[in-house]
């Protein structure tokens, strides 16, 4: 574990920042972790709705002309993983919104029920620390990722534009962050196009970096209270209970407390396990697509990067490839994390002086370990569990699935 010399106080301050950076980066995007507030961020809410659901339909509609009018496989693969993003997205900006009451319960759990938890002891300061440190690490890596792909997916485009037409002299192409359909001329009008093109990219990106962030977040820091609860679990019974205990002293008071601790121990599971199963409703539709279309999409990407003859459609197809790989690692490591921290509590119990417990508490001690031996788990609507197992089918029959077309491309 990390060390830090920082007090109590200051560790938790350091933590609530960070609810508090979160929080800010969703006010932003109208996206609110509390239950009260205005009706013009309601309005703005409902108005970054309908942008998101007008894109949609946008690329929607171009994906629909693309396979009706002149098919093009290429230009298929170019526009279904954007129209797949923005159709997750649109899924997801607006169940967070729905569901906000869940997210609101949540956010203040962590704000303030969290503490009765979190004791002011060196082994608990220090995963506390460890904690907040990796998850700033996280959210900051995922908040500096979103500005510089929104950079190079908004201005690659122009600067391949220039660089093709007037310094190498090639016949004029337009470029557009991602190419979608309009009902005029959109060479002619190529700014305004262009304008709109980057400026939805911009909210696109945004909006599904921080709905990872959020998650990333909530996941670590449910992981974070399950490992501070497997530690007072494995000082259920202290020595010094163990000593008033073999020498008959404070009997009945001494088994009193154990029962009280492991109580406490087990309400706070039951409420970790119903954040869970409210968390897995909300994202196991996008986390079935996913597993579902993961390995397509990433094999078609993939593939097309490697045979396309043009610089911008093969750093653009590669660009499709990264980005969906990330996507689908972050779905699966959340998950594969929640798993272990869900087993370490199990294995908690059995490291607990236990056998100096009295018979009820070691009833309480079998229930609660029977029902710890199912581990917390994203199951993808109860479709797949998501963990680094998942990751890796996806990436084998992606792997698959590409050599398939490579072969089939070749002869």
């Amino acid at each position: 574990m990390s060390k830090s010399n920082k007090t109590y106080h200051a560790l938790k301050q350091d933590f609530l920042g960070e609810m508090d950076f979160i929080s800010n980066i969703g006010a932003k995007f109208f996206i609110y972790l509390s239950i009260t507030h205005s009706k013009l961020s309601t309005y703005c809410f409902y108005f970054t709705y309908g942008l998101l659901f007008l894109v949609t339909t946008q690329l929607i509609v171009t994906l629909c002309l693309i396979c009706i009018n002149d098919f093009d496989w290429f230009e298929v693969i170019n526009v279904t993983p954007n129209t797949g993003v923005c159709l997750m997205i649109l899924v997801k900006y607006g169940k967070i919104y729905k569901n906000k009451e869940m997210y609101d319960k949540i956010f203040k759990h962590f704000r303030f029920d969290l503490w009765e938890t979190i004791a002011d002891t060196a082994e608990h300061k220090s995963i506390l620390n460890q904690y907040t440190q990796t998850t700033r690490f996280l959210v900051r890596f995922d908040f500096y990722y979103a500005i510089g792909l929104t950079i190079v997916v908004d201005l690659f485009p122009r600067i391949i534009m220039i660089y093709q037409n007037n310094i190498v002299g090639n016949e004029t192409q337009y470029l557009y962050p991602f190419d979608g359909w309009y009902p005029f001329d959109k060479q002619q009008w190529y700014n305004t196009a262009y304008i709109w093109e980057s400026f939805m990219t911009t909210v696109v990106i945004f909006i599904f970096v921080f709905i990872n962030i959020l998650h990333i977040s909530f996941t670590r820091y449910i992981c974070m209270e399950l490992k501070i609860l497997g530690s007072i679990m494995e000082g259920l019974i202290t020595e010094d209970d163990v000593v008033k205990i073999k020498e008959g002293k404070e009997i009945e008071q001494t088994h009193y407390n154990i029962k009280k601790k492991l109580k406490y121990i087990i309400s706070k599971h039951q409420f970790l396990a119903k954040i869970i199963s409210d968390l897995d409703n909300v994202l196991g539709e996008g986390m079935f697509l996913t597993y579902a279309f993961g390995s397509v999409f990433i094999c078609l990407t993939a593939f097309t990067a490697t045979v396309v003859d043009d610089f911008y459609k093969s750093m653009r197809y590669f660009s499709f490839f990264c980005s969906l790989l990330l996507e689908v690692f972050i779905q699966c490591i959340m998950g594969q994390l929640l798993s272990d921290h869900s087993n370490k509590l199990e294995k908690a119990i059995y490291f607990a002086d236990w056998v100096y417990a009295d018979s009820d508490t070691k009833k309480m001690l079998l229930i609660f370990l029977m029902r710890v031996q199912k581990p917390f788990e994203f199951s993808a609507k109860g479709y797949k569990n998501m963990n680094l197992e998942a990751f890796s089918g996806i990436c084998s029959l992606s792997y698959q699935f590409f050599n398939l077309l490579r072969t089939a491309y070749s002869e």
